[in-house]
């Protein structure tokens, strides 16, 4: 459905910023489509990394531990592959 979006969606279209929202800039009366859409995705990655940084001080578990456990690499003496408890 984003793709479709995307493709379907003037992204040069101007999105008003409403004026009485004291945190939004008030020297601009709009946003483009393709601002917006770039800065959903950005949030997005940042909670994403948010969530990730939880998710390790949790279970501990690093990216190369974790790729490490998903491909099935072998142990070494600096890599253990992550296993669920």
């Amino acid at each position: 459905e984003t793709i479709r979006l995307v493709e379907t969606t003037d992204l040069g279209a101007a999105v008003p910023i409403p004026q009485h929202v004291p945190w939004f800039p008030k020297d601009v009366p709009a946003w483009s489509v393709r601002w917006v859409m770039f800065h959903m995705i950005e949030e997005l990655a940042r909670h994403a990394g948010q969530g990730d940084i939880i998710r390790e001080s949790i279970d501990g578990a690093t990216l190369y531990e974790l790729l490490a456990g998903l491909e099935g690499w072998p142990e070494t003496e600096w890599l253990k592959p992550f296993s669920p408890a």
